[in-house]
């Protein structure tokens, strides 16, 4: 996944080196609970993390028109999840995503505008299961749609702030399954 990262940033990195303000550049946090699914087979429990964790991202676009962009992005820096279950089991829990996807802006005003997201991510996740006895991971990985639908409203001309929903396919092994569906707040800056 970082090489899919890596290369797409180069890949636009490079294409905009001749057009320099056709390029933008961002950050996001997600702040949140972790909550889990469990299947045993006779029945499904729900279980909210230990804590709170807040999960940044980074990501890049390109502007193909007024309202297209191509954007690329990764989210998974931060906190791991965790779980604790009866006799003294411990899920940790580290998911991230990578996306890739073309981005389309209704201007509402000269301020304010909505704006649609929709390509392919690849979602990942490592998974760490320990009790008294010892522990073991495994990893988990998923490519698939990637939605995001937000509002942004301009603080300068080439500064916006970003309200945004993002919905990538859920995560899934065997009596497990975690939604990758975020809240974020970010920052968008042109250039």
């Amino acid at each position: 996944m970082n090489k899919f990262l890596c290369t797409t940033l180069i890949v636009l990195a490079a294409s905009s080196a001749a057009h320099a303000e056709d390029l933008y550049l961002g950050a996001n946090v997600s702040p949140g609970k972790g909550k889990l699914k469990l299947s045993d087979g006779t029945g499904q429990a729900d279980r909210d993390a230990n804590k709170n964790s807040v999960y940044a991202g980074v990501f890049a676009g390109y502007v193909l028109s007024p309202s297209w962009a191509l954007e690329a992005g990764y989210r998974g820096l931060g906190n791991e999840y965790t779980f604790d279950f009866p006799d003294s089991y411990r899920l940790k829990l580290k998911p991230s995503v990578a996306y890739l996807a073309a981005r389309n802006t209704w201007q509402l005003s000269d301020d304010w505008s909505l704006y649609g997201k929709v390509g392919v991510a690849q979602g990942r996740m490592k998974v760490d299961l320990s009790d008294k006895s010892g522990s073991g991971s495994s990893s988990v990985h998923k490519t698939g749609l990637y939605l995001g639908l937000g509002v942004a409203y301009m603080v300068t001309r080439d500064v916006a702030l970003q309200l945004e929903l993002e919905h990538t396919d859920k995560l899934k092994q065997p009596g497990l399954s975690v939604s990758m569906d975020k809240f974020s707040l970010g920052v968008k800056v042109g250039f």
